[in-house]
């Protein structure tokens, strides 16, 4: 648990950034195989870390030449400067996205890499590994096309501004908030990472309209994976409210969402361990516990970084603090279970909307749980939604899946 006084945002942070500087070694490629299976793209937790660091910059949290970042940086560059990187880059494969953004990110952090980004430039003007190509998915191409505009890199003709590239991602065609996977889910959000440069404009989601609908299904989403316990895609979407906020960074607008957003923020430092890592889903304490030394370091640092990094992210974009106490709204998300949410319901006004019901359905459609799916219909329909789009399409899976047997 992160322990202390404060704005559960900023205990989060301050642990978060606390144990980063701790675990700086690990970061390091080799470190990391020395207990950690081989990544594909070696230095990806580095690359990862560099964003942080950018983000961190620029909101004024950590100045790029402060300690924890120079370190960061003096890893990256000694990553950059291996033989293997040089080859790796030159070789222009599904890989080389992440080696132009290592490059591109330690340019724009202080750390030019003049003959790399040359490399960079020559290899993605010949569509090295064929990117641009349209019938790549269009999350691999908006990824890239923020990469190479980030870095200042000249995009070939033949890869769409970014603009175009986000209205044919999942976040932009209206996707069933009731039926994403999880791997949707993260195409969702670094959609919006890339085409907000994490939090930072909004011209390219379209009109307000538009905007209010992905909030809409962003917070959804978000009490889903409350309900569901996901601190990692918590965190990111917890990023992607902030960068729907009008404007962005100001707090939610309503109690509903001042309420949600506190406790999923609340959930995060709870969940948050002494040494300020939070876990990631495949965090296992039990694991943790019959480890010692060095492998127990290297087995927190595994299952803990990603997650760590994105609530970090989150609370460095928010441009106020979360409130200390919780906001009047509606009363917690109940965890995923039929009494519970049967016990929840009797508890929540009749004025609530589907913000209020709807992450319990996402939440068990998403896990198949027709227990779940019947107790939260039961409340939706109680609270005087049984009219709702949403609830049809619940209650139309729960009766096919009826239907389809064992």
């Amino acid at each position: 648990m992160s322990a202390g006084p404060g704005p559960a945002d900023r205990r989060v942070l301050a642990g978060a950034l606390r144990w980063v500087e701790a675990n700086l070694e690990w970061f390091a490629p080799g470190r990391w195989e020395e207990f950690l299976p081989r990544r594909p793209f070696r230095p990806g937790p580095l690359l990862e870390l560099l964003g942080l660091v950018r983000v961190l910059d620029r909101a004024g949290v950590v100045a790029k030449d402060a300690p924890l970042a120079r370190r960061a940086l003096d890893l990256a560059e000694d990553a950059a400067g291996e033989a293997e990187f040089a080859r790796g880059l030159r070789r222009g494969d599904e890989l080389f996205p992440y080696h132009l953004n290592l490059v591109a990110l330690l340019e724009v952090l202080g750390r030019p890499q003049p003959r790399l980004r040359a490399v960079c430039g020559e290899l993605l003007a010949a569509d090295a590994g064929g990117h641009c190509r349209a019938y790549k998915p269009v999350l691999g191409r908006l990824e890239l096309r923020y990469f190479a505009d980030r870095g200042g890199f000249t995009a070939p003709a033949r890869l769409p501004d970014l603009g175009t590239l986000y209205r044919g991602s999942v976040a932009a065609l209206d996707p069933d908030v009731l039926q994403l996977t999880a791997s949707e889910t993260y195409a969702l959000t670094h959609a919006l990472f890339y085409a907000t440069d994490f939090a930072r404009r909004r011209d390219l989601l379209g009109g307000a309209g538009e905007v209010a609908r992905l909030r809409g299904t962003v917070r959804v989403l978000l009490g889903a994976q409350l309900v569901r316990g996901g601190l990692d895609l918590l965190a990111e979407l917890l990023l992607c409210d902030t960068a729907l906020e009008h404007p962005p960074g100001a707090g939610p607008a309503g109690a509903t969402g001042d309420a949600l957003v506190y406790d999923a923020w609340a959930a995060l430092a709870e969940a948050a361990r002494p040494d300020g890592a939070v876990p990631s889903p495949v965090h296992r304490a039990e694991v943790w516990a019959g480890l010692d030394g060095a492998k127990a370091a290297a087995y927190v640092f595994g299952t803990c970084y990603h997650t760590t990094l994105a609530a970090a992210l989150a609370a460095a974009v928010r441009s106020g603090p979360v409130p200390v106490e919780r906001p009047p709204g509606p009363p917690p998300l109940p965890q995923a279970e039929p009494r519970d949410v049967a016990r929840w319901a009797g508890e929540v006004s009749g004025a609530a909307g589907p913000e209020v019901w709807a992450p319990l359905l996402a939440a068990g459609v998403q896990r198949r749980d027709t227990e779940v799916v019947a107790a939260a219909l039961a409340a939706a329909q109680g609270l005087g939604h049984g009219d709702d789009p949403l609830v049809g399409a619940a209650a139309a899976l729960l009766a096919a899946w009826a239907g389809a047997g064992p």
